[in-house]
């Protein structure tokens, strides 16, 4: 079907399905779940274009539900933030390698994510709202990561997390990432990635997907918010020490081959 075989086309529906439950419950998270997990049996330059796709299509139909929970003013300058400095992070790109920045930013993430998943920090319900210039400073971080490594997800989701409600940050990151995969499917679509490649992907996947972020939502409605929340710190704490493996392996290796060469 579309060019897959059967062992293929399993995977991309239970890696599609998995990555969409997430985004359903959690409002982030299908990118580094799924394009993790297709990459292993198909190459990244069909995924990655893929994968915006089917975010767009499966949820841009969230917004409307929680448009009115969305953290407009800090949103703001985090979107600037983010488009100001993703043409500095593809810059960074040419001088530090991306395995050294997955590598940080993961640990980073990592660090973060086990103590709030211990309990041992908790966001403030009288914490006052995120002022334009942290909240700039977030959009900044996640431009730069994203441009040099393709990682611009993990500083906006510590930052909407730990701040007030869960319901106000899934909301809110959301609207985000809509936006971020908005400009980056522009960019892969004028490189030619999307028409190639994806399309084919997009179609086998998308059942799945829209399967996905239904079930996700509607466990969502059901879990309550101090259950959630743990899930989201559990998920960002296994993202992270996957990226540490992940970049810590790719290190290890091309050091290897080095030496041998």
């Amino acid at each position: 079907m579309f060019g897959f075989d059967l062992p293929t086309l399993a995977w991309i529906w239970l890696a599609s399905l998995a990555a969409f439950v997430v985004r359903g419950m959690t409002g982030f998270g299908s990118s580094m779940v799924g394009i993790g997990a297709l990459s292993v049996v198909l190459p990244p330059a069909q995924v990655v274009p893929a994968f915006l796709a089917l975010e767009l299509l499966t949820t841009a139909h969230l917004l409307p539900s929680v448009w009115r929970r969305i953290v407009w003013p800090s949103l703001r300058w985090v979107m600037l933030g983010c488009a100001m400095a993703t043409p500095a992070g593809v810059l960074l790109l040419a001088h530090v390698p991306a395995d050294v920045m997955r590598l940080a930013v993961s640990g980073t993430l990592l660090a973060l994510a086990l103590p709030m998943l211990a309990g041992h920090l908790q966001p403030r319900a009288d914490a006052p709202a995120p002022g334009r210039a942290s909240a700039l400073a977030v959009g900044a971080t996640s431009g730069l990561l994203n441009g040099a490594a393709g990682i611009g997800g993990p500083p906006a989701i510590v930052f909407y997390f730990a701040h007030g409600a869960l319901a106000t940050g899934r909301a809110t990151l959301i609207a985000y990432f809509l936006f971020t995969d908005i400009v980056a499917l522009a960019w892969a679509g004028g490189s030619g990635l999307l028409a190639r490649t994806g399309w084919s992907l997009v179609l086998v996947a998308l059942p799945a997907a829209l399967i996905g972020i239904t079930a996700g939502q509607r466990l969502y409605l059901r879990l309550a918010e101090a259950t959630l929340r743990r899930l989201v710190w559990a998920l960002l704490a296994v993202l992270g020490a996957l990226g540490c493996l992940a970049a810590a392996l790719r290190m290890a290796a091309g050091t290897a081959w080095a030496a041998l060469c």
